[in-house]
């Protein structure tokens, strides 16, 4: 990015590219770039490979790591240029991520806060940081939530490591872990939403223990996926071929913004509307931060929505059909639970909560806490890499 803002961006600080306590200038560097050529940084890096790969023959088959990736639609264009190309999303937890960067932001954790939630993307425009549906599409999901105090610990991470090479230049040479197998029935699950903003699946799963074989046995007692209820009509139907990007909870945001907001809630200053905004909308005062329709949109108007969440589906999809209880089950989720969810299968005597979410929210996390379930990062393969790294190549 350090050769590529200069052509993009005047007066550039090149000093605060590189420096870790000015992130945030990093995001809208990275932002300006994609939104004056959305392919240009993945593109100047295949070009850096090919050129080097001209110079030094042998790079050609060498392994190449790249990382840095902020947007999918990155990953999307290096895909298509690489076919065995893979993403690997190694995340930890809020609190190890502050930890480890309090020093670089000189102990302001609110500064911190604000620029780990625009990573994630939930407010980010297309061309902005969207590390959130990063995650969720990459192909390998790693736990790097333990510090590196102890030479073994940082050796058990790249073995762990490792493993996922070796299954990505070998596919097949182990079988899928159990939690691999379920965790890749929640995506394929998720595919059946229609929801624009984002897919999301779920399963409840009865495990039991290893009967003398080393072999867990799963049995799926019921999948779930973020829709609406039948006979309601769904953000696609309503937004039709002309809106594809209709999002009937943004539209009832933007309705509260023009009836009670013609002011600034923060600073006072006077909000002027475009006929057709986007969400949020930035106060215009300089020195304000504050994001309309998103810090004083209370509880992100997840009731709004008229979808059913994926984990609230699936367990009405027990309670409906019956059989199996849902009680000492476990739950594989390709997101985190939000706090009403997490109430749910508190209540719903779910022991376990598998997901992939690097960003969730406090209140849900505190409910699954007092509720005494445990919340596990999900670690392996997933989505769609799981039939490219264990379907066994034919034999021929």
């Amino acid at each position: 990015m350090r050769e590529l803002a200069p052509r993009f961006i005047k007066d550039l600080d090149k000093q605060k590219l590189v420096s870790p306590k000015d992130r945030e200038y990093q995001q809208w560097v990275g932002n300006e770039i994609r939104k004056q050529d959305f392919y240009a940084i993945p593109q100047k890096v295949f070009g850096k490979i090919r050129d080097d790969e001209k110079k030094d023959s042998a790079l050609a088959s060498m392994d190449i790591v790249v990382d840095g990736i902020r947007n999918p639609g990155e990953m999307v264009f290096l895909r298509d240029k690489f076919p065995h190309f893979f993403v690997i999303s190694v995340f930890a937890s809020f609190s190890t991520r502050w930890k480890r960067s309090q020093k670089a932001y000189e102990g302001n954790e609110w500064s911190f806060r604000r620029d780990d939630e625009r990573d994630s993307g939930e407010s980010e425009p297309s061309h902005g940081q969207k590390v959130q549906l990063c995650v969720d599409r990459s192909d390998i999901s790693i736990s790097n939530d333990i510090q590196f105090d102890q030479p073994s610990i940082k050796e058990e991470l790249q073995n762990r490591l490792g493993e996922y090479v070796h299954l990505m230049k070998e596919p097949a040479w182990r079988g899928s872990h159990p939690w691999e197998l379920n965790m890749a029935q929640a995506y394929d699950a998720s595919l059946a939403s229609t929801c624009c903003k984002r897919k999301v699946g779920a399963v409840v799963v009865k495990e039991e223990a290893d009967v003398g074989d080393h072999r867990q046995r799963n049995y799926v007692i019921a999948t779930g996926y973020n829709e609406v209820p039948l006979n309601i009509k769904s953000c696609a139907d309503r937004g039709g071929r002309n809106n594809p990007e209709y999002c009937y909870k943004d539209e009832k945001i933007k309705e509260v913004i023009r009836r009670d907001y013609q002011k600034c809630p923060k600073c006072g200053t006077e909000i002027k509307f475009e006929e057709n905004f986007t969400l949020p909308i930035i106060c215009s005062n300089p020195e304000c931060d504050a994001r309309i329709g998103k810090d004083f949109i209370p509880g992100r108007m997840l009731d709004i929505c008229p979808a059913v969440h994926a984990e609230e589906s699936a367990i009405l999809q027990a309670s409906k059909f019956g059989g199996t209880q849902i009680d000492g089950s476990v739950l594989y989720t390709t997101t985190f639970p939000c706090p009403l969810c997490a109430k749910m299968i508190v209540q719903a005597g779910i022991i376990k909560c598998y997901f992939v979410e690097p960003y969730p929210q406090d209140d849900a996390i505190k409910a699954l806490d007092e509720g005494g379930i445990t919340a596990q990062l999900f670690e392996g393969v997933k989505g769609r890499a799981y039939h490219r790294l264990f379907e066994h190549l034919p034999i021929k």
